[in-house]
């Protein structure tokens, strides 16, 4: 049961630098030519050597350190480490390269080592290029080495009693300089990346998710020419604050229960406004309702909030939230017992993932605090209160609340600002996606809509679309529409857009026909009953 019910850790979308590339004004060089900042720095060299694509497998990948400027506006002058992996499918051609940028902002690469490869079985003829961003992973990544080490009180994760201390290490080690552990300079690190390793004639593509998404945007602002096309998959707009995405959990938690209410079989369990019994669930469970249903480490609705909060980024387990919130009502034996099969999955001590090795914590903080913050910044117990009074919350904002107003925080003045570019685009995003709400993400199909640049949303996706949104293609086959869409974008960014299979996802089924995994995380066949 290690890996039934994941940590969902991501933060997912969490002195000034002046002239915003560091490298000469964001644009096209003013005449069409190339960027102002493509010709500025010198670019890396790059030493490709076998490695093993996934993490623990053969070597059939291959992995370089480029060195990088710390800061973009000295160009030769300090330099830290920029881990890249690349993937060339057997066979392939190598006819375009696809840059693939995730999240957090602090996760690695790595997510990206198994999924290249199951795109490239269909699409041998990528090169595949998975960055680890600066700060985290084998790039130059911020450590701490004490609060991090597995001994300590939070094993992998540093607890907020350890911030204080693990920050005095950072600002120890990097002084103000840890300013440029910013996403300009990451997106400029794309942006050498991409010179340094580009083929002759060779098309390049950059795809972000999440977080990634932000960082592609930045790219489009420095280098707003390079790429031949930009895809941005569950969107972190300019101005989106981290300090609200507990909140955001808890709106995409209405959202998703009102699609509840629209299903007849759904709607048979929770009655005409789930959202309302949800609520009124939470409100009982505060106050002692279901105590059966306890585990000794903490509440049960607050680790029912958490619970259902990760579920919403899934795809496939977020339709047990309606059956949970059936159950903890109801709350008669069988239903207490279930109730504790769950929970006891989600106290059980889990060996930590590879992600969360090679997360950069620091990273996460000091790009959260300075470019995802709000002024004035909320209180700590302006954050407690949403997540006690949520129904959904991953409480990641009680990752943050502990180095509020203590952060040696920075300034970009790209942060709030937009692209200007007429390169390709094609912009998606799911309408329950509980990290990067739908209504939050709009914002950049107003703003891009030259000619081939799509915007396209999901109605029934959550945070990825390409792993939400499942339809039977004209061979009877099960796939992703998301990833359709990408590939044909990739394979030929200034032809029409086919977008058919937007309106064949598979629709919410709540009746969870799925015996053997309901076994395993209930411990009945029926997650209902």
């Amino acid at each position: 049961m290690k890996t039934l019910i994941r940590t969902v850790m991501a933060v997912t979308l969490g002195a000034s630098m002046h002239c915003a590339n560091g490298l000469g004004t964001p644009g096209d060089g003013g005449d069409g030519s190339a960027d102002a900042g493509e010709a500025a720095a010198p670019l890396p060299t790059v030493q490709w050597t076998p490695c093993a694509l996934e993490t623990a497998g053969a070597p059939d990948g291959e992995c370089a350190t480029l060195r990088v400027p710390l800061d973009a506006q000295q160009p030769n002058g300090e330099t830290i480490e920029y881990f890249v992996k690349r993937y060339r499918p057997a066979g392939g051609r190598g006819l375009r390269a696809l840059w693939m940028l995730q999240g957090g902002p602090g996760a690695s690469g790595l997510v990206f080592e198994g999924l290249s490869e199951a795109i490239g079985t269909r699409f041998p003829d990528v090169d595949f290029y998975f960055p680890d961003h600066r700060g985290t992973g084998r790039s130059t990544r911020i450590e701490c080495p004490e609060q991090e080490a597995a001994t300590s009180p939070g094993g992998l994760e540093i607890t907020a009693e350890e911030w204080p201390a693990c920050l005095a290490t950072a600002r120890a080690r990097w002084g103000d300089r840890l300013r440029h552990f910013s996403t300009t300079n990451a997106a400029n690190d794309v942006g050498l990346g991409i010179q340094a390793t580009r083929r002759p004639d060779q098309p390049v593509f950059v795809l972000g998710i999440s977080y990634g998404t932000y960082l592609a945007h930045r790219f489009l602002q420095l280098y707003p020419t390079l790429a031949n096309g930009v895809v941005l998959d569950s969107i972190a707009s300019p101005g989106l604050s981290l300090l609200r995405q507990d909140e955001d959990s808890n709106e995409a938690a209405r959202d998703f229960l009102n699609a509840c209410a629209a299903d007849t079989f759904c709607r048979s369990k929770l009655g005409p406004d789930p959202w309302g019994k949800a609520q009124d669930v939470f409100r009982r469970l505060r106050m002692g309702h279901c105590a059966a249903a306890a585990v000794p480490q903490a509440p049960t609705h607050v680790l029912l909030r958490k619970l259902f909060a990760s579920f919403l980024m899934d795809a496939a387990n977020r339709v047990y939230v309606p059956a949970l919130i059936y159950r903890a009502d109801r709350c008669e034996p069988r239903d207490a017992a279930a109730l504790r099969t769950v929970l006891g999955h989600v106290v059980a001590p889990q060996e930590p993932p590879e992600e969360l090795r090679r997360w950069g914590w620091v990273l996460t903080h000091n790009i959260a605090l300075s470019e995802f913050n709000e002024r004035p910044e909320p209180t700590p117990a302006m954050l407690e209160a949403i997540r006690e009074n949520a129904v959904a919350s991953r409480d990641v904002t009680a990752l943050f609340q502990v180095n509020l107003g203590r952060w040696p925080t920075y300034t970009d003045p790209l942060s709030e600002q937009w692209a200007t570019t007429t390169t390709p685009m094609l912009m998606l995003n799911g309408g329950l996606d509980p990290a990067t709400l739908l209504r939050k993400t709009r914002p950049f199909r107003e703003r891009f809509r030259g000619a081939n640049q799509h915007w396209v949303e999901f109605a029934s996706a959550t945070h990825t679309t390409f792993v939400s949104s499942p339809f039977v293609d004209e061979r009877g086959e099960r796939r992703s529409c998301g990833m359709r869409l990408i590939m044909s974008f990739i394979e030929n960014p200034t032809a029409p857009l086919d977008q058919g299979c937007v309106s064949r996802v598979e629709p919410l089924d709540f009746r969870i026909q799925r015996p053997d995994f309901n076994r395993a995380l209930l411990g009945t066949t029926d997650a209902w009953e």
